[in-house]
């Protein structure tokens, strides 16, 4: 587990720390990584790979901004999609602006409080459980209107939108068509789930049923036409396809 604390002042840092080795040694966790920072510019310079091994503890107010830590959460869960964001703050009134950044965090803990510890170990006996079932992986994609989370298995695939040269044309499972903000080449380093299959296209590897060698066209689970990948990317595709370790047909 990869612990990233944000906190601007050095005793709470050291008092956190001191906290969660305690929880580390009661969940009986042998990995259990503790990384600290005092600023946000800090984090963002360092944000780590995406993954649901990873856990957050935000402090709201940094260097003076009450609502750093918000605005910064918002850019964790759109590059990490798996972590887990605990709020540490003396700022409580400010739970309930903590819904509207979408950024699903797990709990919003005072500093005030006396059970401090026994919050946080019961954050991370659910972060655990996490790691332990894989939760359903859940995209984020930022839209005009917002933020849209969207569960992976949902996603086919992914086009230009020829009316704008800065967005995608999301398509669902359930035929539905969403325009998201950011090119193709943008989006495909953002979500690595995704596979460039064609210039064109951005597609989910997990639905593909059956690849077209001679036409050097795919097709996905539940659809009825099918669609083209690039020659160049024949051997990358069919390595991907080949670690998802489902079945899928070479014809």
């Amino acid at each position: 587990m990869n612990v990233f604390v944000l906190e601007d002042q050095w005793i709470e840092q050291q008092y956190l720390r001191k906290v969660l080795e305690r929880i580390r040694t009661r969940l009986h966790l042998t990995s259990f990584n503790i990384t600290a920072w005092s600023s946000v510019a800090e984090v963002i310079a360092n944000l780590p790979a995406p993954s649901v091994h990873n856990v957050y503890l935000l402090d709201l107010e940094v260097d003076g901004d009450k609502k750093a830590g918000l605005k910064l959460s918002q850019l964790i869960r759109q590059n990490d999609i798996l972590a887990t964001i605990i709020f540490i703050t003396v700022h409580d009134e400010f739970l309930p602006t903590t819904y509207s950044y979408r950024t699903e965090a797990l709990d919003f803990i005072a500093k005030d409080q006396d059970n401090i510890e026994d919050r946080l170990y019961k954050d991370f006996q659910f972060a655990v459980e996490k790691i332990n079932h894989g939760p359903q992986p859940r995209l984020v994609f930022k839209t005009a209107a917002g933020y849209l989370r969207i569960d992976f298995a949902n996603i086919l695939y992914l086009e230009p939108n020829p009316a704008n040269s800065h967005q995608a044309l999301l398509h669902t499972v359930d035929h539905q068509m969403i325009t998201v903000s950011g090119t193709l080449n943008e989006l495909e380093k953002q979500f690595q789930t995704l596979f460039r299959s064609h210039r064109h296209f951005l597609i989910n590897p997990t639905l593909v049923v059956s690849v077209n060698l001679g036409n050097h066209t795919l097709h996905f689970k539940g659809e009825t036409r099918d669609y083209p990948f690039s020659r160049l990317r024949t051997k990358e595709l069919l390595k991907s396809l080949k670690q998802l370790n489902q079945p899928f047909q070479i014809i």
